[in-house]
């Protein structure tokens, strides 16, 4: 008997009728758009995938929603308790992602294996 375990398919026609910044209702992740406008979905567990523009971009649209900044580029609807909690907890994976990275390449340059251009101010403060 074969058992058939995949992951539920998370590229569906329906986010492309969604507001662009707000919570994914199935997975945990966001919708955004891109440079291109075309929309799309960040998951949490794909953080990886991202560069670091990007992640800034949409962390830094989740913020202003959260805080409530009036904005052209974000959405207008009001936010539920439930989309304000998934906000912060995509908000909180995506610091915890960059300062990962941020990390990674300072202790590069220390130890050599990457070009030495400026200050390291997170390992002197992790040190």
């Amino acid at each position: 008997m074969k058992i058939n375990l995949k992951r539920p398919d998370t590229c569906r026609l329906d986010i492309k009728r969604m507001t662009a910044y707000t919570t994914y209702p199935d997975v945990q992740g966001i919708i955004y758009e891109d440079e291109m406008n075309k929309k799309c979905l960040m998951r949490t567990d794909e953080l990886h995938k991202f560069s670091d523009g990007t992640l800034n971009y949409v962390c830094d649209a989740l913020n202003d929603i959260d805080i409530g900044i009036d904005m052209d580029y974000l959405p207008k609807r009001k936010w539920i308790k439930q989309d304000k909690q998934r906000a912060r907890v995509l908000i909180n994976a995506i610091d915890k992602k960059l300062i990962d990275r941020r990390l990674m390449r300072s202790l590069e340059k220390f130890v050599g294996g990457r070009p030495y251009n400026g200050d390291l101010w997170l390992l002197e403060r992790t040190i």
